[in-house]
């Protein structure tokens, strides 16, 4: 079994015994492994992911960024929390939500306290529930928020 799969397996005992606080420490974790983001010793390396995710183009030192997730954690496990309740999540449906919808971006502080002050920090705009689409981008659209590769 791979540490990718390790982390996977972790969040889905989680979700079946329906430790949902327990989740989101496993979310970092998994996202670092799946996009390789790692440490010499194999550990999820936040300063590698913050070098290499999406950038803001206000982002003009690392230093002064943050490592946000594009979709908050809890909208994240609140789309887990959805299909459980409905009898729908099978493994691979944890999958696909995983690798859809966990991804991050580096964000200026200011932009980061801009979300917090919109009430963005910890939600999406209320249009992207009812949405077929989800845009992950949603809330940086809403305040005007570009990201580039990094």
């Amino acid at each position: 079994m791979t540490d990718l799969e390790l982390e996977f397996e972790h969040i889905y005992i989680e979700v079946r015994a329906e430790r949902w606080p327990l989740i989101e420490r496993f979310l970092f974790s998994y996202f670092c492994m799946r996009e390789g983001y790692l440490s010499k010793q194999g550990k999820p390396d936040w300063e590698l992911a913050r070098k290499n995710s999406l950038r803001s183009t206000s982002v003009t030192h690392l230093k002064h960024s943050e490592l946000e997730p594009i979709v908050p954690l809890a909208v994240i496990i609140g789309e887990i929390k959805r299909y459980q309740r409905d009898g729908e999540l099978t493994p691979s449906v944890l999958q696909r939500i995983l690798n859809s919808l966990l991804h991050y971006a580096v964000i200026s502080k200011d932009e980061k306290s801009a979300l917090r002050t919109v009430g963005l920090l910890n939600t999406m705009p209320a249009d992207w529930y009812q949405s077929e689409t989800k845009d992950l981008y949603a809330r940086f659209l809403k305040l005007n928020i570009q990201l580039l590769p990094s």
